[in-house]
Order: structure tokens, then sequence, then C-alpha cells
């Protein structure tokens, strides 16, 4: 039979498939409200209101090694299977809250947000350090991917004179001992250097201190008693130096020790250390002898570089890089049939600045890597016509002190030219050789003003003779490498920032043509940085955010004044 639609059956089935329609489309409405409810996102920008003492909050395209990095977004953190990644590293949260979003945000077809997530977290090495290190997140099964965010050891340099840097007194400190190191001619500070916190580590002859808090609490002294890896009951005697590792986690030290060994009767003991911030556990990297008096039969210093336990060594000036390598200079002296060393051991003792060690010993800068491993870098004592006590491998310098790239590529050096001046020479440790080298005293750097002030305005060319082998026992720290690669060199009254390769300077801090006394006005110890005087400031390092610590004092006998040198809010 032949089936009649009529009017109301057409009807029918239009209003059957409209509705048909209809519930698809909310089947597709509630679909794409449950995906945007439960998909993942990060915001870009967020108005924090004063919170963590930010207001405007940005994505962020750069992260600081031991920064607490925040994201916010709809992350979903306390939802099983959700997690963040940085650099493919799984973070652990110090913190995670929700904040009313005030319907600031709001998802495709209007649908407001209730919550968002603040996440904030601490950035470790092992995302890795460099540009590109992707961020994600995953939630509810789903991973969404943020901008790759680059990562630091340190914050962006400016690469010119920061008009907003202002000096601050961190502490006067004056040794409890004082009256002890005065008497023997000791140093108050022979070694400083800070940790990536701020943290600022330093030796004499006696002690080693750090300077944490708002105070300084002393580490290691003559006569404390100590016990090493090996379990052996040692005894400090003096401390040679000492340096802080950048994380702050390791110290290193050299000394010299008495223990109940059979060894104390014809041998002066050495020890090179690290001792475990956090435990305060010590390690002895290396132990060596050297005889008392006169020996039956001479001895070499060799071998030069292997394994660290194998060496030689009398460690003096320590440095540490970012790499975790040990930068030191090794004054081994080898036994002899004619020298007793006692002007080697009174020199090695006598707690001076910058005292450099010439009695028939080795003047070897050698560097210690994260294995242990010892590479010979320069060997010191080519000045004149004057060869090293001890021949060694390394390039030839004139001095057995030298300034370290926090980084770790480059070692500057110090050696001889014409009319006994100083050669600054740059080593790199890859290519194990000098690669390029200017006259301290050559008018060498062009000088880049941003002072728009013709009475304090900077001009022409300048020297960086501040640093000058034949005079380190007058001067102290003067020179540093900054984390950029730049030096900064104390010069007159100012701070100048160097560039070895492009042979350019400005001026850090101070009045820009204070480079030979102050200019008036530059008269101030703390505040806005270009009217400090400068004059006689020891350089100690940065810290991740590059403020620079330096101190006043270290000559006299008043006590020691420690500065720091920074943008406001850092």
């Amino acid at each position: 039979m032949r089936k009649i639609f009529t009017v109301h059956t057409a009807a029918w089935s239009l209003c059957c498939i409209a509705l048909l329609l209809m519930l698809n489309a909310c089947r597709k409405v509630d679909e794409h409200k449950t995906l945007v409810e439960t998909q993942p996102w990060l915001a870009s920008t967020y108005q924090l209101s004063g919170q963590y003492g930010q207001y405007g909050w940005q994505y962020p395209s750069t992260w600081v090694v031991g920064d607490t990095a925040m994201l916010i977004g709809k992350l979903f953190t306390d939802r099983p299977g959700s997690e963040i990644r940085v650099g493919g590293v799984l973070i652990k949260p110090v913190e995670h809250k929700e904040i009313d979003p005030n319907k600031l945000y709001t998802i495709t077809d209007g649908i407001p947000l209730v919550m968002v997530d603040v996440v904030r977290f601490v950035i470790t090495k092992e995302m890795g350090v460099g540009p590109e290190r992707p961020v994600t997140v995953t939630a509810n099964g789903i991973t969404i991917h943020g901008s790759p965010v680059s990562i630091r050891d340190f914050a962006v340099s400016i690469g010119k004179t920061d008009t907003t840097l202002v000096a601050d007194k961190l502490l006067h400190w004056m040794p409890a001992n004082a009256n002890v190191l005065i008497q023997r001619g000791y140093a108050f500070i022979r070694d400083v250097h800070c940790d990536r916190n701020g943290s600022i580590w330093f030796d004499n002859q006696l002690e080693i201190n750090a300077l944490t808090g708002g105070q300084v609490n002393k580490v290691l002294a003559a006569g404390d008693k100590v016990t090493d890896d090996k379990g052996m009951e040692l005894t400090v005697k003096q401390v040679f130096g000492s340096a802080i590792s950048f994380d702050g986690n390791t110290l290193f030290f050299s000394m010299e020790d008495s223990e109940p060994s059979v060894d104390t009767v014809d041998n002066y003991i050495f020890r090179l250390c690290k001792m475990d911030v956090a435990s305060k556990r010590i390690t002895t990297l290396n132990r060596t002898l050297v005889v008392k008096g006169i020996a039956p039969v001479n001895s070499d210093a060799a071998p030069f570089q292997g394994s660290i336990d194998r060496m030689k060594i009398v460690a003096m000036y320590l440095n540490t890089d970012l790499q975790g390598n040990l930068l030191y200079t090794n004054y081994y002296v080898p036994p002899s049939n004619a020298n007793d060393h006692s002007a080697w051991k009174s020199a090695i003792s006598s707690g001076s600045i910058n005292q450099e060690v010439w009695a028939d010993n080795l003047l070897l800068i050698s560097r210690m890597d994260m294995t242990g491993k010892v590479t010979p870098l320069m060997n010191a004592g080519y000045a004149a016509n004057n060869t090293p006590p001890i021949m060694a491998p390394g390039a030839h310098v004139a001095s057995s002190l030298c300034f370290v790239d926090p980084l770790g590529r480059y070692v500057y050096g110090m050696a001889d030219v014409d009319d006994w001046r100083t050669l600054i020479v740059k080593y790199d440790t890859q290519e194990e050789d000098i690669i390029a080298s200017v006259k301290a005293a050559a008018a060498a750097f062009s000088f880049r003003s941003y002072d728009t002030m013709p009475d304090t305005k900077g001009r022409g060319m300048m020297d960086l003779s501040v640093v000058d082998w034949t005079g380190m026992l007058y001067a102290f720290n003067n020179m540093m490498v900054l984390s950029d690669g730049s030096i900064l060199a104390v010069k007159g009254a100012s701070l100048y920032n160097f560039d070895f390769e492009q042979r350019t300077v400005f001026c850090y801090a101070g009045v820009e043509n204070g480079n030979n006394a102050p200019a008036p006005g530059q008269d101030k110890l703390t505040g806005k940085a270009k009217w400090v005087d400068f004059s006689g400031a020891a350089l100690i390092g940065q810290d991740k955010q590059n403020t620079v610590y330096y101190c006043q004092g270290v000559w006299g006998t008043d006590g020691i004044d420690f500065y720091k040198l920074h943008s406001p809010g850092k």
C-alpha cells in the first residue's frame, strides 16, 4: 500500500529533525564546556595587586638558577596525575594557592573561571642552563606547552652604567682575636668570596668565617679539632686559603694540621679539603708532606697533573667557578739536601695579603675538576730573564696570582713585558693556551660615556694599570671578572667595566671622570652609587642577581666594612 504523507506528518518530521539537531548542538556545547573546564592553560599576564611584591605579573622569558619562579593559570595542581615540568624536570612546588580571578579571565563562549592556580617553585640547575628550556603542564590527561624560557646562572647584565645602583652597608666586623692578628702581622682578611645568595666567606691565617643572615660566624679556626672522611683526627694549625662554591654548598680550604701520626716528627703536614656546608663533614682531597730541615737527598715536585690525591700540593689563593672547578696556586717545595725550607715556611705563614712565595718552590696555577683531576694552567716565575725555581707545564707568566672567570672558561694571569710592566693575559682552559693579552699600562680601552653632565663626563682612552703584578702586595682584589665575562676594576674613586675583547670601558659605579681621584661631591660611603667613593674597595664577587659585594678597611686594623652594590629591590 502506498504511504501518504500529510501536512501534519511532514511537520512532525521536521520537528523531530530540529530536535535532533538541537540535542546534538547541546551535546557539543556540553563537550566544549567540559573541555574548557578540564584543559590546563597558562596565563600570559595577571594582576596580582601587590601580592608577592608584584602588581602586573607577566609570563617569564628568563629565570635564574635558585630563583623562586611563579606560574599562573588553570593548572589543576591538586588532581592526581597533574604535573609541571621545566626542561623535562618535574618541579617541586614550594607553594600552591588558588586566587579568585574576579572574572578577569574568560574562555571561549564566555564561560567564566571560578579560580586560577598560582604555583611557586625553585629553579634548579638540573632543569638545564641555556635558552629555550621547555615548559609543560599536564592535567586531566591533557598536556599543553608554554612558551620556552631561558635559564641562566646569573641575571642578565645591562652592559652599561646603571643609574639605579645604590651602595648599602651590610656589616662592620672586628675579629674577636684582632690583637693576636695584629701582633703576628696577619691581615684580617686574605681570601674573600661570595655565593649565589650573597653570603660572604672569608679567611685569614687563623680562621675561616661566613657572613650570613647579617652576622659573621666562625666556620673553622686554628686549634679546632676535626675528623675527616677517613676517620683521622686533625688539629688545625693555620689556614692557607678558602673558597666557597657558587651554590654555597661546598667550602674548599687549605690548611696545615697536626695529627697523631709519626709523619709529624720530620714533616709539615698540609691538606686540601672540602666541607659539606650543611653537614659540616670534611673530606680530605689531598695530604702532602713537606720535609722539615735538610733532606738526605733531593727530590722533585712531580707529578703536575692527574688525580688530586696523587699530587704534592700546598695550596693558596683558592677560587671556584660555576662548573664545579677549584683553582689554586701550588707552592709545594720538594726535599732538598741544601735547603732547610725555613724561608719557605716563613713566607707561606706570613698571613700577608697577596704574598707570593719564592723559595725554591713551585709557583703553579692549577685547576681541579669535579672528578678530582688536576690540570696545570700557568707556571709562574717568568719575569725579565728569570725562570721558575721549578719548571712545570703551563703557560709562562710572571705572577702566581690570577683572576677567574666565574663561568669557568677563562683565567686571567699576569705576564712580564718591557721594563717589568704587566701584560694581562687571557688563558682559555679549553684551548689550553693564552688567546689574548693587553699591556696594563697601555691606554687601549675606548671610553663609553653614559653621563650627560659635562663636569662628570668621562672621555678618551683608559688603561687597566691597576692590574700590576709588581704591586700586588699593595693591592687586594682591585679587579674581578663579572658574570658576563667583562672585568670590573677599582680605578681611582670609581669602578670601571672593561671589555677585554672589544677594548671598551664604561663607568660601572661612581663618577665617570673619578678615575684618578674623587670628583667633587664623590665623598659618600653609601647611597646613590654615582656619589660613592670606592677608593680602596676590595671586590668580593657577585650573587645570582648580579649584585656586587665589596669591602673596605682590609689594609687597616680598625675592622672591615662590608657593602653591596645593587639596584633597589635586589
